[in-house]
């Protein structure tokens, strides 16, 4: 019977450091650079408490074209914002004397899904709107028709947001 022997390299030491050094490299390397001078960014998942407060950035303007209309649309932007729309305030430069109709859509970009009001006085009015809450891809749109060319049509949206703090 023969006997096999193995032989077991000795163990190399002082390679902890290397290989502790070689990691921190790899794990800076991963980490995003950013410019000189720009504080470090802070992860989204770190805001998680909703403050609600007056609703921002609901307005908008066009002038009304030759034919008359004018299109308008403003909805929420940036990550988590909701907004909770209670009014549209319409208005024209011709004001009072404008005969012209306003209608008020709501919906994902570029689609008039929804109908949430209208007015037969688009020079200066107040819808009340009873829609769902909106989330930024969905918005409010107001389109008037009948308008006096050259007018700056103008929307303004009331009620409140909800957004990440």
């Amino acid at each position: 019977m023969t006997r096999r022997v193995g032989r077991v390299a000795p163990a190399a030491s002082g390679l902890g450091p290397l290989a502790q050094s070689i990691g921190a490299s790899v794990q800076r390397a991963l980490k995003p650079a950013t410019p000189l001078g720009t504080p470090p960014t802070v992860p989204v998942q770190t805001y998680q408490r909703r403050q609600p407060t007056p609703l921002i950035g609901g307005y908008g303007s066009a002038l009304v074209a030759a034919n008359g209309t004018a299109t308008v649309q403003v909805g929420p932007q940036g990550l988590g914002t909701i907004w909770y729309p209670q009014s549209a305030a319409i208005a024209t430069t011709s004001g009072a004397t404008d005969t012209s109709t306003c209608t008020v859509y709501v919906g994902p970009q570029g689609l008039q899904t929804q109908t949430a009001g209208q007015s037969y006085a688009a020079g200066g009015d107040t819808i009340g709107l009873s829609v769902p809450p909106l989330w930024p891809g969905y918005f409010i749109v107001a389109k008037w028709t009948g308008g006096k060319p050259g007018d700056l049509a103008t929307v303004t949206v009331y009620g409140q947001q909800s957004a990440l703090a």
